[in-house]
């Protein structure tokens, strides 16, 4: 019987594993062939028309930024990517108990010769390993695009050229610089990602624990669904709030987006491949900088394990509704 529920959850979420991965695979390759087809210099300039404010919705300094690698890890950062691996950890996690009842299956799956923790267990891995899989195909689209995009680089710089990032430095006169065209794999190594991407999957594990949560405590999809999602909404603008103003700066303390720095994951393991390791981030001076990459997945990840414990405890003690 398990291999035929394994059988049930795989066939039940092809369709939107098949669609939501040609989405996230078209995305990282597109994004990625996008920062191939603008220069260094050109995108200083761009940098430099941006609010000096605007700066503080990246955690990472313009610098690192203005690289082929920094402007490629912002593609983890967009929230189109986000979202749809939201999606798969909202639809899938919601289904898990309240889907169940809401189509009028639950009373029928578990009158087979399977447990209540047999079919909570195989859901929930399955729409992990959704997760996983998902940013997996982030990734290779990613490299892909990498080894097929060519960038244009300085070959060489006269008149004592200097990058220039002042408000107006769109405005001042630019030497002419000759460029040539080289693979984006001379700039840009793929495995420096792997930091971002699995803070993307802990991120992805945390909503969909939080969506098989409510999913134990509800008898009908919908309701779960709208109850997730305007969790995730509510989320979302807290973190913007933190981030534009000071006044409530102490509001990212009360979103788990705050746990979500893919960018800074990647440019902090780029350098001292040791940091992805750090459970806490400190300056020179000894003072405390905030969670490091280990500290941001684990938290994430607890905070995953502890929903979907607790909704197999609900589930498990909880009484099947009769279909309506």
């Amino acid at each position: 019987m398990n291999k035929a529920l394994w059988r049930k959850c795989i066939s039940e979420s092809a369709i939107l594993f098949v669609a939501i991965a040609l989405g996230v695979f078209s995305f990282a390759w597109f994004r990625v062939h996008i920062v191939g087809e603008v220069d260094t210099s050109s995108f200083q300039q761009i940098l430099a028309l941006i609010p000096e404010k605007w700066l503080n919705f990246t955690a990472v300094d313009v610098e690192w930024l203005i690289s082929y690698v920094g402007r490629t890890a912002l593609a983890l950062d967009e929230p189109f990517l986000i979202m749809m691996i939201a999606i798969w950890a909202i639809v899938r996690g919601s289904d898990v108990v309240s889907g169940e009842i809401s189509r009028g299956t639950m009373e029928m799956l578990l009158a087979q010769p399977i447990s209540r923790k047999q079919a909570f267990v195989v859901h929930s891995f399955v729409t992990l390993l959704g997760v996983l899989a998902l940013v997996s195909i982030v990734w290779f689209g990613m490299w892909l695009a990498i080894q097929m995009t060519n960038v244009k680089v300085p070959a060489e710089v006269s008149g004592g050229w200097q990058q220039t990032l002042g408000p107006l430095a769109f405005l001042m006169p630019q030497p002419e610089v000759e460029l040539i065209e080289e693979p984006m794999s001379e700039h840009v190594r793929a495995s420096v990602f792997f930091p971002g991407l699995a803070n993307l999957f802990f991120l992805g594990c945390f909503i969909a624990g939080l969506a098989a949560l409510l999913s134990a405590f509800d008898r009908f999809r919908w309701r779960t669904l709208g109850a997730v999602v305007a969790i995730y909404m509510v989320a979302a603008m807290i973190k913007i709030l933190g981030m534009s103003s000071e006044t409530f700066q102490w509001a990212e303390w009360f979103t788990f987006f705050s746990l979500y720095e893919p960018e800074l994951s990647i440019k902090l393991c780029e350098t001292d491949p040791a940091a992805f390791w750090q459970l806490m981030r400190f300056d020179e001076a000894g003072q405390w900088q905030g969670f490091g990459q280990l500290g941001h997945n684990l938290l994430l990840g607890c905070g995953a394990a502890i929903f979907f414990v607790t909704a197999y405890r609900v589930f498990k003690k909880r009484d099947i509704p009769a279909p309506l």
